[in-house]
C-alpha cells in the first residue's frame, strides 16, 4: 500500500492519497493556493486499517487519520490533545 500525506509546515493533515501498491502513483496535488503544502509517502499506523473494498469505509478510514493524525518529521503521529 502506499500512503501519502498533503500537509501544512507544521504537519497538518490537508489531503491524503491511498493506493493498493507501491508502485502507482497515489494522486496529484495542485498547489497554487497553498505554496506550502508539502508531500510525504507515510505508513499506516499499526492500529489502522483501511478496507479498501468498501468505498464508504476507505473514506471514513481516511477522514479519522486526517482528524486524529499529524505528520511529524515525515511520520502519522496521534495528535495531542
Amino acid at each position: 500500500m502506499k500512503l501519502t500525506a498533503y500537509h501544512d509546515t507544521n504537519g497538518n493533515i490537508i489531503g491524503l492519497a491511498v493506493s493498493r501498491s507501491e508502485d502507482s502513483v497515489s494522486a496529484e496535488l495542485r498547489a497554487d493556493t497553498q505554496p506550502e503544502v508539502r508531500i510525504s509517502n507515510v505508513e499506516l499506523p499499526s492500529e489502522e486499517t483501511l478496507d479498501f473494498d468498501n468505498p464508504a469505509r476507505l473514506n471514513e478510514g481516511l477522514s479519522k487519520l486526517v482528524e486524529n493524525y499529524r505528520v511529524d518529521e515525515g511520520v502519522l503521529k496521534i495528535k495531542s490533545s
